[in-house]
């Protein structure tokens, strides 16, 4: 029976290191549209010539890039790091015991 319980533990292991690197991935996806859209942002707000093209062709687009939208992503960003960090030192403890 201890071979039993050795496989289920390690199959439960390989899964769960997939999702860790799943979400790795996904975070990082997440950051780099955070700074793609943090730089069209400070490019919007510092460009007179493309908020007057914006507000004539597409101006729903300019209420997400006058900045409010980055920012808030931007903190959802860094808390997520946070909950990630937290989780990843939280299953390296229990891998010790």
């Amino acid at each position: 029976m201890p071979r039993v319980h050795q496989a289920i533990g390690l199959t439960m292991t390989k899964r769960a290191r997939r999702v860790d690197t799943t979400l790795l991935i996904a975070f990082a996806q997440f950051v780099i549209i955070v700074l793609l859209l943090s730089g069209v942002s400070a490019e919007y707000q510092s460009n007179r010539y493309m908020q007057e093209w914006i507000a004539q062709n597409a101006w729903p687009v300019g209420y997400l890039l006058n900045g409010y939208l980055a920012s808030t992503l931007v903190g959802i960003a860094i808390g997520g790091g946070f909950l990630l960090l937290q989780r990843w030192r939280s299953t390296g403890d229990l891998g010790k015991k």
